[in-house]
């Protein structure tokens, strides 16, 4: 009887890769399609508030805290991190072009220009509410460049006020990755990952976030209010 388990363990295996889905074809040529859920999301979403962990990647640093998020657009978003246990570490509070990190772990306070801190940190030009559309699956797309199909996915190129701009979209027609270029050279990306119902739209329950050097920050999500 012990002989006969390999044998029916692998006629298993091969009936279940049989009946498993395949994945889907993209079919839709026109670019405009696939930015109607973006589209959707921009129209719909004025305020979210949302609670999940917060784990940052790095080989200085690499560690996991509780987070809580507070977004009002189109330039307001606040940022609580605690431990496991629900110990205050601080915050981030960013109202327009302005930011403060307080950081009670350390006892200390930092504040400056949001636009300073990514040109210097990232060497990209974005305002606060580009990045709050970015972080909400929502980036702005201006005129489409060029678009193309590859390994089942669509690919959007924009290039603006010196800067390039890959989207990658999915079968299901939501952006997968928005991905910044400068000089040819990937600086910034975020990755959008496990869409789920909220409300009128569909949103990200994960989103990673790298810079060119692989360094990631990722925000998962248990939690979504829109609107609220």
């Amino acid at each position: 009887m012990v002989r006969c388990k390999f044998p029916i363990l692998l006629i298993l295996g091969i009936f279940l890769i049989s009946c498993a889905p395949s994945k889907k074809m993209l079919t839709y040529k026109d670019s405009k399609i696939y930015f109607e859920k973006i589209k959707a999301r921009d129209n719909f979403v004025k305020s979210l508030t949302a609670t999940g962990n917060i784990t940052v990647d790095s080989p200085e640093f690499s560690n996991s805290a509780k987070l809580k998020v507070n977004l009002r657009r189109p330039d307001t978003l606040m940022l609580k991190i605690e431990t496991i246990f629900g110990i205050d570490l601080g915050e981030v509070q960013i109202y327009a072009d302005n930011f403060k990190l307080i950081d009670r772990f350390n006892d200390r306070v930092l504040q400056g220009k949001v636009s300073e801190y990514l040109q210097k940190y990232l060497g990209i030009d974005l305002t606060i509410d580009e990045l709050v559309d970015i972080l909400i699956a929502c980036p702005r797309v201006g005129e489409v460049e060029s678009q193309s199909f590859e390994d089942y996915e669509f690919l959007v190129f924009e290039k603006k006020e010196g800067r390039d701009v890959l989207l990658k979209f999915n079968s299901d027609l939501e952006i997968e990755s928005y991905a910044f270029f400068k000089s040819g050279v990937k600086v910034f990306e975020v990755i959008y990952l496990k869409y789920a119902k909220v409300k009128d739209i569909t949103f990200p329950r994960v989103v990673r976030i790298y810079d060119g050097s692989g360094r990631g920050i990722y925000l998962n999500f248990s939690e979504i209010n829109i609107n609220s």
